[in-house]
């Protein structure tokens, strides 16, 4: 009986294919006044689109990339853009493709500011010749050197050696050089054996952007003299951009090792920094919270017996240059030399709510440890004269502990600044398992496979600023500054422009135009409001936390759970971080934002292998974000890093997708069902159809768009006609859909066993459907898309609907919630509005899809400091996820149906 399936002629020809039903389809008002479904038209290159700031203009900015979605077949191979202001004036801007329609048209446009957009808060960007920058980025080879410069800021990078940086210059004098990556390592935990000093050998130079706004150079090596499979790999960007005073460097290292005899006791950038000023003239500023400011000189003439003079204070405060010795009151002229010289200072963030910053005359004294202190330092320190020196700064300084920021040698003729991504003044990075053996799944939730729960291969990267000064800077100046560090300036475009241009598949505009809708859109808002409150309160910061959130919470202790297996960390379990991307797309929502970009950042980096055994897997979620047994091609997929490379044109998440192109060969290694199924010699290795062949499909469908070779897409083609052949679809296999796979030709095959038995619950879980809708709207397999809709049709069904189809009723053991969009999406394409309904009715009737309720505030003796939880007993991150993606998608598939 089996019948086959297809969508109607007519909702074919209305564009309900996954896209369409989407964006070229009607939303919803999101006037609480209107009812109606409106359409949304596609801006046109020629229209252009609206960018604005994140937040507010910024004050001053180090420049900023982003990216615009367009329609298909909008915006050929080498269109021009140009960038302007409301009052008309144009603003140099950079252009370049991130992705491609399967048209050879142009689907994501990459685009670049300097320093001199941020003045207005909304930016107009349409086809057009750019404006010329006014120091505009050149970046040549010149032997074994790259010379980046851009007539403020001249960087000169070597190629090779252990020296990144040559020199940075401005104004033709030397204020940096010498800049070398530095890993000291220690054999105890503790750190009180043998410690050693590793630096950062170049192995290769690749320039990727010339310029003229925006010139990005790559660097790539290892740690020496580490050598073999514990060989510690690094690589690091260089970005310049038009009109500034600084560039920004993008530090990312692979942890390799045996975690139980290397600890990593600092890793840091330093540089050195000419001084040539006299010791009064020579200052030191580090920024602390908010827009506070820690600044001395070297040599302290302020606060003495004797006044210098008012003027000389004045100066020395300011950080401008003194009278000259002969104007100073005669006692302070004649012995000033005997005043202390402070050589050495360091701004120390040892938790998310504590920095010190102290200083010495030398390393054979004591350190004054009381020189400043505070919660949250915001990274930035100087370090130079009234003549110039060099500024630098970390991002996610306090976020990310233990950081620090060291100067030495200040009082000498040649200083040097530090930037710590792990600080040395802390106890060593400990990679160990919290215990000894897993504790498995019937109780703690935690697949415990002996010796996977390693960290070898995972990434973590930090973000830093270098400017070159012509003169101390100011107070004020400084603050501004530290600010950009605190929350880097990004140019966005608006949620109509990213909802029309019909990316990222399945998803609506915020409705709430009912009372309803009006419930279930503030329950997702109280959602990410929540996360932002938990994140705060529970303190989920540090080096290798910084992005995640929890997975469960345990209301009897008021406690997320922490320390009890695979319910601690959430390792974007479920969706958490594609809801959140959703969520901004929809909204703008700044803080939105700032979440969603931090946990991919995480989770492409903490959760992914990057080099290793696992390399290419993520690690499923546990009290160690790398700590459970289960290695997963889902936690690893590019479908949720897609998101930030596309909206922030990020190089490095780029790299990171990648790297989850390698899973495909690490699945030979890793049969996924090796530990609940018996071996099997019919294919090289097996996998589930959801979610590890849809994970395998949105990592070469983005590498596809990303390149235009459509030997991805023919990854995805053979793949898509192999399901199409078996009988039972997406329905196949036993264990909710084993199939055979080889990764040399992308084929599957099929066992002919457990088709239709159930346990299909997480097929879906882990945006399968938004993958799959959105794979058979760009690769046409007619056959293919079919059996989607059989499933998709039926997954929901009742029994006596299944039998009509099939012959026979069958269990399929999915989730309401999850489904409920994979049942509307087939009543749309089939053009049948009970099915619609029923979509939306699995979605209602899941306790799992309703809100959280209101948080309450938990203080007293119930807990050690005040917090804040949800009166709904042991909560998930899970069930929020899905309650949004489910929202969202919904209300694109199915408008007419919503309540």
């Amino acid at each position: 009986m089996n019948a086959p399936i297809e969508a109607s002629r007519r909702a074919f020809m209305l564009g309900m294919s996954a896209i369409g039903v989407g964006t070229a389809a009607a939303h919803r008002s999101t006037d609480t006044a209107a009812t109606r479904i409106t359409p949304i038209k596609a801006p046109t290159a020629d229209e252009g689109v609206t960018v604005r700031w994140l937040e507010e203009a910024p004050k001053t900015t180090t420049g900023s990339s982003w990216g615009v979605p367009w329609a298909r077949g909008t915006v050929r191979k080498g269109m021009e853009f140009a960038l302007s202001t409301k009052s008309g004036r144009t603003v140099p801007v950079q252009t370049w493709p991130l992705a491609y329609w399967p048209d050879g048209s142009i689907k994501w446009t990459g685009h670049a500011v300097g320093t001199d957009a941020g003045r207005e808060t909304t930016l107009h960007l349409k086809k057009g010749k750019p404006a010329a920058a006014q120091h505009s980025v050149s970046v040549r080879r010149h032997g074994d050197r790259i010379i980046m410069a851009n007539g403020v800021v001249k960087v000169v990078l070597n190629t090779s050696g252990r020296t990144l940086i040559e020199k940075v210059e401005r104004g033709g004098r030397v204020t940096g050089s010498d800049g070398r990556l530095i890993m000291t390592t220690t054999n105890s935990p503790d750190g009180t054996r043998h410690t050693h000093e590793s630096a950062g050998r170049i192995e290769a130079a690749d320039v990727e952007q010339h310029g003229p706004v925006r010139g990005v150079v790559k660097l790539t090596g290892h740690y020496s003299p580490r050598r073999g499979k514990h060989a510690i790999p690094w690589s690091v960007r260089v970005y310049l951009g038009a009109d500034g005073e600084s560039f920004r460097i993008v530090h990312s290292f692979t942890w390799r090792g045996d975690p139980e005899k290397t600890f990593i006791s600092g890793l840091g950038l330093r540089l050195d920094v000419p001084m040539d000023d006299p010791t009064h003239n020579r200052h030191v500023r580090f920024s602390g919270a908010d827009r506070g400011v820690w600044g001395e000189p070297v040599r302290v003439l302020t606060g003495l017996r004797r006044e210098p003079g008012e003027k000389v204070d004045a100066a020395q405060v300011a950080g401008k240059a003194t009278p000259p010795v002969s104007d100073w009151a005669e006692e302070v002229r004649d012995g000033y030399r005997d005043l202390a010289e402070w050589n050495d200072f360091s701004l120390i963030q040892s938790s998310a709510d504590s920095f010190t910053v102290r200083k010495r005359t030398s390393e054979k004294y004591r350190w004054l440890a009381d020189a400043g202190y505070g919660d949250r330092a915001s990274g930035f320190a100087y370090v130079g004269g009234v003549s110039g020196g060099l500024g630098v700064g970390i991002r996610n300084f306090w976020q990310q502990f233990p950081r620090a920021l060291d100067i030495g040698n200040a009082a000498g003729d040649v200083a040097t600044v530090t930037l710590w991504s792990w600080s040395p003044h802390a106890a060593p990075m400990d990679m160990r398992p919290y215990d000894g053996a897993g504790h498995g799944l019937a109780l703690a939730y935690e697949d415990g496979r002996y010796g996977f729960g390693r960290p070898d291969g995972v990434s973590r990267s930090t973000d830093m600023e270098i400017w070159a000064f012509e003169a101390t800077p100011e107070r004020n100046r400084i603050a501004d500054l530290a600010a950009t560090l605190s929350a880097p300036p990004q140019l966005v475009t608006t949620p109509q422009t990213y909802h029309a241009a019909g990316v990222f598949g399945q998803w609506s505009l915020p409705d709430r135009s009912t009372k309803a809708l009006r419930t279930l859109e503030s329950g997702v808002d109280a959602t990410i409001d929540f996360y932002i409150s938990q994140v705060e309160q529970r303190h989920w910061y540090g080096f290798w936390n910084f992005g995640d959130v929890m997975h469960t919470y345990d209301a009897d202790r008021h406690s997320w759970r922490y320390d009890v297996g695979g319910y601690a960390w959430d390792n974007a379990e479920l969706g958490s971080d594609a809801m959140l991307w959703y969520s901004f797309l929809r909204t703008g929502q700044a803080k939105t934002f700032r979440l969603a970009h931090a946990m991919t950042r995480h989770v492409s980096e903490s959760d992914t292998y990057h080099a290793g055994d696992f390399v290419g897997l993520g690690s499923r979620h546990n009290v160690l974000h790398w700590g459970c047994g289960a290695k997963e091609a889902r936690v690893s997929e590019s479908f949720t890093k897609r998101f930030m490379y596309y909206t922030t044109a990020d190089e490095l998440v780029g790299d990171w997708m990648r790297t989850s192109l390698k899973v495909d060969e690490t699945l030979l290694k890793f049969d996924p069902l090796r530990d609940i199924l018996d071996d099997q010699h019919r294919a090289p290795t097996r996998l589930r159809i959801g979610p590890d062949w849809y994970a395998l499909v949105s990592n070469w469908l983005t590498e596809w768009e990303r390149t235009g070779d459509t030997k991805w897409r023919d990854r995805i083609t053979t793949g898509m006609k192999d399901i199409a052949s078996f009988p039972a679809g997406l329905f196949t296999g036993e264990a909710g859909g084993v199939v055979g796979f080889d990764p040399k030709t992308a084929h599957l095959t099929n066992f002919h066993k457990g088709d239709y038995k159930g346990g299909y619950n997480l097929a879906m879980a882990f945006c399968g459907d938004l993958i799959l809708f959105e794979a058979i709207d760009l690769v046409k397999q007619k056959d293919f898309r079919d059996k989607v809709l059989e499933f998709a049709r039926y997954v929901q069904a009742p029994s006596k609907e299944k039998i009509k189809h099939f012959g026979f009723d069958f269990n399929p053991k999915v989730f309401k919630t999850i489904y409920s969009r994979v049942t509307a999406w087939a009543g749309a394409q089939l053009d049948e509005p009970t099915v619609r309904k029923r979509g939306w009715q699995e979605y209602l009737d899941d306790p799992a899809g309703k809100p959280w309720p209101a948080a309450e505030h938990v203080s007293g003796t119930e807990v050690l400091v005040p917090i804040d939880e949800i009166p709904a007993g042991d909560i998930a991150t899970n069930d929020a996820a899905q309650r949004g993606l489910a929202l969202f998608e919904l209300l694109a598939i199915a408008p007419h149906e919503a309540p």
